[in-house]
């Protein structure tokens, strides 16, 4: 396996960017519009935020002083439905 297929998985393996993913996967958002909708600290949310930017999954563009955040492929929503089907989440990589 590759080292970004690796860096793919390292990443969805912790639920919190799994949340993020999900909430991507409805529609482009800010970094504002996701802390408003978590219950954890900017400091923490930033991590999860860079690993899936580092990972290639999002894409973080600027807009004024504004973190636009987008799912780079939407392929990997794929990737989340069938890990859903395989665990019995069937909100896995739900859109």
């Amino acid at each position: 396996m590759d080292r970004r297929a690796v860096r793919i998985f390292k990443a969805l393996s912790c639920n919190w960017r799994l949340k993020i993913l999900e909430q991507l996967s409805r529609a482009t958002m800010c970094m504002c519009e996701l802390d408003e909708l978590f219950a954890i600290d900017k400091t923490t949310l930033s991590r999860h935020v860079k690993a899936l930017v580092d990972s290639g999954l999002i894409t973080e563009t600027r807009n004024g002083t504004r973190k636009e955040l987008s799912i780079t492929d939407k392929r990997i929503l794929r990737i989340l439905e069938i890990a859903g089907e395989m665990t019995g989440d069937s909100r896995a990589g739900e859109e």
